[in-house]
């Protein structure tokens, strides 16, 4: 009777350890979920940080350039150069 005592016992101490290694997995699962999310997080707002300071920079270039009298450039898209082959008209017309 006590040998089969001992061998109930010993079950359900392994049954608590599988349960424990199993919660610890799940703790860890969850802390680097936590941590991934945190870190998502963090980028997001360095990125929104970092577009505003390079809005506001390109608002104070604008403000300078108009203070010193330059012309401001308003981002205007550029035209691509056309090869000379393009450019070259034929010296008479059929």
């Amino acid at each position: 009777m006590r040998k089969s005592m001992q061998m109930g016992v010993l079950g359900l101490v392994l049954i608590g350890l599988v349960g424990c290694e199993a919660a610890e997995q799940s703790a860890q699962k969850l802390a680097e979920k936590a941590e991934q999310a945190v870190v998502d997080v963090a980028r997001e707002a360095v990125d929104e940080t970092v577009k505003e300071l390079n809005k506001q920079v390109d608002e104070v270039q604008q403000s300078t350039n108009e203070w010193l009298g330059e012309p401001v450039d308003e981002a205007e898209p550029q035209q691509p150069e056309q090869p000379a082959s393009e450019l070259a008209e034929p010296a008479t017309e059929a």
